[in-house]
């Protein structure tokens, strides 16, 4: 599959669009010791940003969102990565595997566990959190919507503020990989 979009370079950039790409190019993203990142070795994003430059706008929202989604959830790093791969092996989405592939190896899941979640076999859970978000995003992804007993169980073992979260999450990452279909965005080499 080729990708549709070409990366767009710093030098090609308006300064609306570098500004977006600051935020990926620097900080936390960048930083040693992240689990991936966005940018480019050649120049450039990989991934969903480079789209997003096509609308500085959005961009600057997507950004934000997902600056949220990866570093402010109350959500555990491992349920977090648990519930975005689940999502990556439903929709079969080569960069989000690929880079959460890396994340869950850094939330602490091993290639065993995180190849399973392709099955639908459940990780060696640590927490009551971890196994209600492994199936509240089975019922997200499977139906979009849980019955009022799987929304009764998420809000005992999550409470409402982390199943609010967890259903934004699903929700994101299925724009986002449906934004990585259409343009064919690959992992890097």
């Amino acid at each position: 599959m080729t990708e549709r979009l070409a990366r767009i370079t710093p030098d090609q950039m308006t300064p609306e669009q570098v500004e977006v790409y600051e935020k990926f190019a620097g900080g936390k993203r960048a930083a040693p010791g992240s689990a991936f990142s966005l940018v480019h070795p050649d120049g450039g994003l990989t991934g969903p940003p480079n789209a997003w430059l096509l609308s500085p706008p959005l961009a600057r929202a997507f950004e934000r969102v997902g600056w949220a989604m990866r570093y402010e959830l109350t959500l555990s790093d491992r349920s977090r990565e648990i519930a975005i791969l689940l999502h990556a092996f439903h929709r079969a989405s080569p960069f989000e595997l690929h880079a959460h592939r890396k994340a869950g190896r850094a939330a602490g899941l091993s290639d065993a566990e995180i190849e399973g979640l392709a099955t639908r076999t459940p990780p060696a859970f640590r927490s009551a959190e971890e196994r209600s978000v492994f199936t509240t995003t089975l019922a997200l992804i499977d139906r979009k919507d849980l019955d009022d007993a799987e929304y009764a169980a998420a809000v005992a073992a999550l409470g409402e503020r982390k199943l609010f979260e967890l259903v934004a999450l699903i929700g994101y990452y299925d724009s986002v990989a449906t934004q990585l279909a259409v343009f064919r965005v690959t992992p890097p080499d």
